[in-house]
């Protein structure tokens, strides 16, 4: 996750130096008005490098951004570039206008200092901004004490308390904006983190089951006890239809057989807790019960039935491999929420009914029938069964159960799956 919001920050800095290039021009403008008002263009060609160096920054900035490759240390780069061109304004000001040094930076050339800040902020990097404000109050300091040397630290009355009162509303202003910054890029790290999360669950989760895994900050503390409908649906004999085909056409089949089977299931609001193999587990009633979860349940297990069913003639018309499902159905109590920890969460349910749902299914096989349903589901869909018309109940002993379970096996033709649609 880091490596994606790493990469989302960097978008937003090629982005940003737009702004940055704005606000290098407008620095160049106010360079040059000072330069002209003073009169310094007009002492000569070395006075004007400090315009020529920092157009040149100007233009070359966004070309490095945009055409070359772009990393981290380029925005160190130009950001001390910025305060070295500066200063060196400074100074050349003072020097050719014969003005003490000690007085430098009450011109007004002293502020662009605080639009190399913005740009600083700009970049969304805390500690750019540090690096930036660091690098002029100590770039002047070290300048402001030479220059006291060499004049024999003679000071200009009233001079050092005036510079370190700017200096310390420049250390002010740049502590103010790392902190905001800072705050700000995490705020951003965390709404791009969860983005990216939500994104990502779209692709297997309902809309209702991305907020609640989203929110869930504690997985512990996400489950609960409820009753939900639990849909288990599984591929007869892939083991050996695989074993007949490349491991490419494995693939494009099981895809397309996903496909084909998330449909309905969605469409009657079911959720695919995981895909295991050609085995996929679905519930029904996450992450809120609802009195149609049962009733769902049942409607997409018969949908599912008539889509194999046609997939089944297409593949036998195609010259392929038939295929077949067995379904089993189950309503009961689980524990449901988010599992897992920051690095990988997982919504899923566990308990009894979960183990029921998996080995009805495995009972399709042996009574010949694509779909089994519980006698518990029916209970919980009341007006389901006079839809279904449902055949004479089977009972069997499931391992790990005491009691026998009452079974309905369904055969569902095509027709009669879409008359039970809700």
């Amino acid at each position: 996750m880091s490596t994606q919001v790493d990469r989302a920050f960097r978008r937003l800095e090629r982005r940003s130096e737009r702004i940055i290039a704005g606000l290098r021009v407008l620095a160049l403008l106010v360079l040059a008005l000072v330069f002209d008002v003073v009169g310094v263009a007009e002492l000569g060609r070395p006075t004007m490098f400090p315009l020529a160096g920092f157009a040149a920054i100007t233009i070359a900035t966004p070309v490095f951004v945009n055409r070359l490759r772009f990393g981290p240390w380029v925005l160190w780069l130009f950001a001390a570039l910025d305060v070295a061109f500066l200063i060196h304004c400074l100074t050349t000001l003072a020097s050719e206008t014969g003005q003490p040094l000690q007085l430098a930076l009450e011109t007004p050339v002293a502020l662009l200092i605080f639009v190399f800040l913005a740009a600083a902020a700009v970049r969304h990097r805390p500690f750019l901004i540090l690096y930036t404000g660091g690098l002029f109050v100590a770039g002047w300091l070290a300048i402001w004490l030479w220059a006291a040397y060499v004049d024999g630290n003679s000071q200009i009355p009233g001079t050092l308390t005036a510079n370190l009162a700017r200096l310390a509303v420049v250390g002010l202003t740049t502590y103010t904006l790392f902190v905001s910054v800072k705050r700000a890029r995490r705020a951003s790290t965390t709404a791009i983190t969860e983005a990216y999360m939500r994104e990502n669950l779209s692709r297997y989760f309902s809309p209702r089951l991305v907020d609640e895994i989203a929110q869930s900050g504690n997985a512990a503390r996400s489950f609960r006890p409820q009753k939900v409908a639990i849909l288990f649906v599984d591929l007869r004999g892939f083991t050996a239809l695989a074993e007949r085909m490349p491991a490419d056409e494995v693939a494009n089949f099981l895809n397309e057989y996903r496909r084909r089977i998330a449909e309905p299931i969605a469409r009657h609001h079911g959720t695919i807790d995981k895909f295991i193999g050609d085995g996929v587990m679905t519930i029904f009633g996450v992450p809120e019960p609802t009195a149609d979860d049962a009733r769902n349940a049942v409607l997409a297990g018969v949908e599912l039935v008539a889509v194999i069913d046609r997939w089944r003639n297409e593949r036998i018309a195609e010259g392929l491999p038939p295929v077949e499902i067995g379904i089993g159905i189950h309503y009961g109590d689980v524990i449901a929420g988010a599992l897992g920890d920051e690095h990988r969460l997982e919504y899923t349910v566990v308990g009894d009914a979960v183990n029921t749902a998996a080995r009805i299914e495995r009972l399709t096989a042996d009574l010949a029938t694509p779909l089994l349903v519980s006698a518990d589901v029916l209970d919980a869909a009341p007006g389901l069964e006079e839809d279904l018309q449902l055949p004479e109940p089977v009972t069997r002993l499931l391992r790990g159960r005491r009691q026998p379970i009452r079974l309905y096996p369904l055969a569902v033709a095509p027709a009669e799956a879409s008359e039970c649609r809700p």
